[in-house]
């Protein structure tokens, strides 16, 4: 089981692969797997946003889980997102992940309508309750109608005591609220903040832009470590230039985590994998795929030099 302290560094997600028809491409996402454990991140997970969770039925969610424990689990710590719209059916799937050898799971508000405040409290509470043994990383982004504080947390974790880390989707000022008042989790950023928050004790970051260029991450990540910020900021601010240039336009044009995911994975071109996403959610166009790459290309070549 991972510990809090053991929550630390670059964990990557993994994409929920699909042929042609729509169907879950195992032989893909196995390979995936393979490549991204030899490139070294600290950890994998999936079936969050970027896996698509939403998309899965329970017996596709089952299968997805199985073949990405079975080739993971051992071999790199692992965290499985058990993520639904219902406390029942959260719980079932966090007691599979637990069964079938996860590390940790994640876990996300359901999200179709806001709930009561105390809810909130009552959704963490009934799954801790319902599966005591297994740490929980909560996905705390905007997209689940409800942000939790530090006091929040502060406020549930004595009733909670499994849940130990965050994934933190919010600006810097509330991620500094956050670790004033709920020092007693690890809670990780994205990308583009990792050395200003690291600075306020941030042990590491959820990213799916390793999966362009692992050796540009673990560098990066290193200088922060290290305390070298002014090596690690203006790496910070061209990626957060390219992020402004390449990657907003396609965020305003409706695309989604994972089609923009997975564009970047295509682009760099060292993994398998294709840019399908599963209906209603539509890929990246070639049109906007050639303006992504142009850019990329002007902005931060590196995301696609990298050849294991």
């Amino acid at each position: 089981m991972l510990t809090r302290e053991q929550l630390r560094g670059l964990w990557v997600s993994v994409l929920t692969e699909w042929d042609t028809h729509g169907e879950f491409d195992e032989r893909t996402f196995r390979e995936q797997i393979a490549m991204l454990i030899e490139a070294r991140p600290h950890g994998l997970y999936t079936t969050g946003s970027t896996g698509e969770f939403y998309a899965l039925d329970w017996g596709e969610w089952c299968r997805v889980t199985d073949v990405f424990l079975k080739e993971a689990a051992g071999k790199i710590p692992v965290q499985v997102g058990c993520n639904w719209f219902n406390t029942r059916d959260t719980i079932r799937r966090v007691q599979y992940a637990r069964d079938r050898g996860a590390d940790a799971v994640q876990i996300c508000f359901p999200s179709w309508m806001p709930m009561r405040p105390e809810d909130y409290d009552q959704f963490l509470i009934d799954i801790y309750q319902a599966v005591p043994d297994i740490p929980i990383i909560h996905y705390n982004i905007h997209r689940t109608k409800k942000l939790f504080r530090g006091k929040d947390y502060a406020r549930i974790l004595p009733h909670v005591p499994t849940l130990i880390g965050s994934k933190a989707g919010m600006s810097l000022d509330e991620y500094m609220e956050l670790v004033v008042n709920a020092p007693a989790m690890h809670h990780f950023v994205g990308e583009l903040t990792f050395p200003l928050a690291h600075l306020m004790g941030c042990p590491g970051m959820y990213t799916s832009w390793f999966m362009m260029n692992p050796t540009f991450f673990h560098d990066y990540y290193r200088k922060c470590i290290d305390g070298r910020y002014d090596e690690a900021v203006p790496m910070m601010m061209r990626m957060a230039l390219w992020f402004d240039r390449a990657v907003r336009p396609l965020i305003e044009k409706g695309y989604m985590d994972p089609a923009l995911d997975k564009a970047f994975v295509e682009m760099a071109g060292w993994l398998p994998g294709n840019r399908l996403t599963r209906k209603p959610y539509h890929p990246v166009s070639d049109e906007d795929f050639a303006f992504l790459r142009r850019v990329t290309a002007e902005l931060m070549p590196e995301f696609l030099e990298y050849r294991p």
